[in-house]
């Protein structure tokens, strides 16, 4: 039997197929249908091809729970989900990426959040389909941001997820250049729930962050959480500096051209180069100035009976 609720579904489109975009669009509707007696689809174009574009405003001829946000270019994917969850009205809300997160999963996450949880987050079983480097990366990167800077931030884990109203709030609350859902879901608080799962590949070839964009990511979410970066290599500065002068006092004479010189130089080096990111990360934030724009908005071209309102509900025989 049916749940009596709204549950709003984002999905980020970029470099999705039109088939994998289809397929993800029918499996999530024949699910909800059965799951809860109101439910939307928004569907995030984030630079999705012109063919994928082509197809959606096809289903919403089809489909009357549908809803297409376009962006005016390319923001990244967590400034799309950041936009689905801005005009998202469900009582709650799961995040979804339409090539990898099986839709059969939806209602064991919506079940725990509105339970014991109010985040249920998705957590991949392993990572064998993605390269090396990605996996050698990803593991340094959750070792430094949990053990080192000490932020709670689930190893493994994926967009996927469902939330209560009250987590979708919060968020919405937070405003910034760089809104990393994982990050913020683990900064506001609230109950949580890890769901281990095995991801789908509905274009049969892994779906990885290109490297540039990787390492971005990384290094925002990094020194967006943290200064330890900067103080690590100003004491390290501190620490060549002692040792440059033993060498001085020793050879009764200052050391040129010596190791500790080279070194000292070099974390000088690196320090102005974090300051700068420093100082460059406060004057994004200091713009004050919005973190995407919409270029278009669709709702369906299916008629809705008048007291349906502003989202379809679909009740289970």
């Amino acid at each position: 039997m049916s749940v009596e609720s709204l549950l709003s579904i984002v999905a980020p489109l970029e470099g999705d197929s039109p088939d994998a975009v289809e397929a993800f669009v029918e499996e999530t509707a024949t699910v909800l249908r059965g799951l809860v007696t109101h439910h939307e689809i928004i569907l995030v174009d984030d630079g999705a091809p012109e063919a994928t574009v082509a197809r959606v405003r096809a289903l919403l001829g089809r489909h009357d729970f549908v809803r297409f946000l376009r962006l005016s270019r390319h923001f990244g994917e967590e400034t799309a989900i950041a936009a689905g969850l801005d005009v998202a009205i469900g009582d709650y809300v799961a995040v979804m990426l339409p090539n990898m997160d099986p839709p059969a999963l939806l209602p064991e996450f919506f079940e725990r959040a509105r339970g014991d949880a109010d985040i249920v987050y998705g957590v991949r079983l392993d990572r064998k389909t993605e390269p090396l480097w990605y996996r050698l990366g990803a593991r340094a990167f959750y070792w430094y941001i949990n053990s080192v800077v000490g932020v709670d931030l689930p190893k493994d884990s994926t967009q996927f997820r469902c939330m209560s109203r009250q987590v979708v709030n919060a968020l919405s609350q937070i405003h910034g250049p760089d809104q990393y859902l994982r990050m913020l879901t683990s900064y506001i608080g609230f109950r949580k729930q890890a769901l281990p799962y095995a991801s789908l590949n509905r274009m049969g070839a892994a779906t990885v962050r290109p490297k540039r964009e990787a390492v971005n990511l990384a290094r925002a979410l990094i020194f967006d959480n943290t200064t330890h970066p900067l103080r690590l290599v100003t004491w390290t500065g501190v620490a060549l500096a002692c040792v440059n002068i033993v060498f001085a006092l020793l050879r009764r004479g200052p050391a040129e051209g010596s190791l500790p010189d080279a070194g000292a130089f070099l974390v000088l080096a690196l320090m102005l180069a974090m300051i700068a990111e420093y100082v460059g990360g406060l004057t994004n934030r200091l713009r004050d100035r919005p973190a995407y724009y919409v270029r278009e908005e669709h709702t369906s071209s299916v008629l809705l009976r008048e007291e349906r309102r502003n989202v379809v509900g679909v009740t289970s025989e």
